[in-house]
């Protein structure tokens, strides 16, 4: 039996990121030509590409991939936090991996959801941790040891070859960095909120 959670308005935030994921692709190749990070494209003005990467993909397996691992962080968290906090964490996440990839290292191109993924499920963890202590311990140290693995070892030869394309690494830790950002921020608001009651 589904938990009570399994339920469409529960599903907002995933729902939108899905359907602009896939009309992306359904109009791919030009539609990722104009939407995908792009370095030198970037620096020349077209900011846009720094949020419009995320939603860009290579492939349909990149696609499917990238949302299997949105639906099950969202229903994983949805018992814990609402949809309002949860779209809040995923749009800092998807403004600010990308912007964090770019100035980390000098890519020429950049597609995939994978790096707001990290910093949504690491975020998440961040800002549920008291309500969950053990399962969002587990998280953010497994989330730790993936990246470490992934950027001293050769981990993503097989993900590559399905997606058609190399999985860019510092893109996973750019957006656990973002979410990092988010949840001191959260935490200090919180504390400042305090002060002032």
């Amino acid at each position: 039996m589904l938990n009570r959670y399994f339920e469409y308005k529960n599903f907002k935030l995933v729902a939108v990121v899905a359907i602009t994921c896939i009309l992306v692709m359904l109009f791919d190749p030009q539609s990722t030509e104009l939407l995908r990070y792009q370095h030198k494209e970037v620096i020349e003005g077209e900011l846009w590409r720094i949020v419009s990467a995320n939603f860009t993909h290579s492939n349909w397996n990149h696609l499917l991939l990238n949302l299997s691992g949105l639906v099950l962080i969202d229903y994983l968290f949805q018992p814990l936090i609402n949809q309002k906090s949860r779209a809040l964490l995923m749009a800092f996440c998807l403004c600010a991996n990308v912007a964090i990839l770019h100035y980390l290292i000098q890519l020429h191109w950049y597609v995939g959801l994978s790096g707001a993924l990290h910093g949504y499920i690491l975020g998440c963890a961040g800002l549920t941790w008291s309500k969950a202590k053990i399962t969002n311990s587990l998280i953010i140290v497994g989330v730790t040891v993936k990246l470490i693995a992934e950027l001293n070892w050769e981990v993503n030869s097989a993900t590559a070859g399905l997606i058609g394309a190399n999985v860019v690494e510092e893109s996973h830790l750019a957006g656990s960095i973002a979410a990092t950002i988010y949840i001191f921020g959260y935490y200090a608001y919180q504390i400042i909120k305090k002060k002032e009651r």
